[in-house]
């Protein structure tokens, strides 16, 4: 059965869509989604930190990685009873519910504070595990007097960084020497796997340093 459309009415639709399109056309793109091969990085991950050479790391050998051992605590949330050790199929499996997220950008913001108190001035930098791949870099910030951190973006123009795990290092120097402990920066112990849905919160990230 043909239906007949009036001359009036094939116009209104032909706007209509022309108006759909464009609007489609000057809405602004989304940032690039980051390339990941979870199972490639997982092996990866072993061969850098797998001393033992038994296919898991334990929390001895999760000490080298900070953002690692991040992401055990956060898997142990999500299943308690869930042993103290990663295996390759824990990290490609937590690095594939990245890629399904459809987030692809973060705020990439801290707050750091020194014994209780805001810590102003502090150079924070976020260092990603280098089996993540040429997708993810480092990202840096200053400390202001509220001792919030705003960290550069992963993209001009898109604020926020890609999720990830970063070691990182918070460095405050005053006349030209370092007022952090070591474990801080040079052989820092702070590490996180930022993500929308980590215990706490990703996104807001609080970092709690004392003096000795």
């Amino acid at each position: 059965m043909m239906i007949r459309v009036s001359f009036r009415t094939w116009i209104l639709l032909a706007a209509i869509g022309w108006a759909v399109t464009a609007g489609c056309a000057n809405a602004p793109k989304p940032p690039p989604r980051f390339q990941l091969d979870p199972q490639q990085a997982a092996q990866e991950a072993l061969t850098l930190y797998d001393k033992k050479g038994d296919g898991t790391l334990d929390l001895k050998e999760l000490e080298a990685s900070p953002p690692l051992l991040d992401l055990l605590r956060n898997l142990q949330a999500k299943s308690p009873g869930h042993p103290d050790s990663l295996t390759t199929a824990d990290i490609a499996g937590r690095l594939e519910e990245w890629r399904k997220d459809p987030a692809t950008l973060l705020p990439g913001m801290a707050m750091v504070s020194l014994d209780d108190k805001p810590l102003q001035g502090a150079i924070v930098t976020y260092k990603p595990e280098p089996f993540l791949g040429a997708s993810f870099h480092s990202h840096q910030g200053q400390t202001n007097a509220a001792g919030m951190v705003q960290l550069t973006p992963e993209f001009e123009g898109y604020p926020g960084i890609y999720v990830g795990l970063y070691r990182i290092c918070i460095s405050k120097m005053v006349n030209g020497k370092e007022t952090l402990p070591a474990r801080y920066n040079t052989e820092t112990e702070l590490g996180r796997e930022v993500a929308h849905d980590t215990r706490g919160s990703g996104t807001n990230i609080v970092f709690r340093l004392k003096s000795k």
